[in-house]
């Protein structure tokens, strides 16, 4: 459940990218030697306030359809993560976040061998499947132009705004990048990952012959 608002940070993740296991993570009371330090995170993925304009394409920074802008509901000093993963894995991870919903979206023939539903995926899935950067509204709203490259992560401020940009491959250091960026000890809690799904054996051939066929 979203906590109450203003939100201190917001997980601005495309699907599949980590925005679940950075929600749960910073959705806990942390302190430090200093000071206490309380996060108040929105994930846009998940916050029904709007989850209906994601469904329809409306990107929540834009004031649409009688919603509220989200910079209402931010604090001065927000900090806005978003990471990058690879769109081909993105996309195959998606695929299968949704499997027997997404088969039946686009109408994936019945009793199918691995490798002709790799077929069907590539021609008449692939192209269809999410793969939207949306970092770069935050960062125009509030007048930053670039991230800075720091190997495993990008970052940027504006005034009290500190955008983060991590990158997917490197989950397991994202805990220590965050702590060192923050001052405050931030450990990473998995949330739905695919290696807890009963699809995980299938996903992980379907991705071998994927790569097999298009890729090498």
């Amino acid at each position: 459940m979203d906590l109450e608002p203003p939100y201190n940070v917001i997980i601005y993740s495309g699907g599949k990218c980590g925005g679940s296991s950075l929600l749960v993570s910073f959705q806990e009371k942390l302190s430090n030697a200093i000071k206490p330090k309380v996060f108040k995170p929105m994930f846009i993925h998940t916050n029904e306030q709007f989850l209906n304009c994601r469904r329809l394409g409306i990107y929540p920074f834009k004031q649409t359809n009688n919603k509220e802008p989200i910079f209402n509901f931010l604090s001065d000093d927000v900090i806005i993560i978003d990471s990058y993963r690879n769109p081909i894995d993105r996309k195959l991870s998606s695929y299968f976040q949704n499997l027997e919903h997404n088969r039946k979206e686009f109408k994936v023939p019945k009793n199918l061998s691995i490798d002709e539903e790799v077929d069907f995926f590539q021609m008449h899935i692939f192209p269809h499947l999410e793969n939207y950067e949306g970092i770069t509204e935050p960062m125009k709203y509030y007048g930053l132009d670039k991230l800075e490259y720091h190997g495993k992560y990008w970052i940027g401020k504006k005034d009290k705004k500190l955008f983060i940009r991590l990158k997917f491959e490197f989950i397991k250091d994202w805990g220590e990048i965050l702590s060192d960026i923050l001052g405050v000890e931030i450990k990473i809690k998995s949330s739905n990952l695919s290696i807890d799904k009963e699809y995980y054996n299938y996903y992980k051939n379907f991705c071998l012959i994927y790569k097999n066929k298009f890729l090498y």
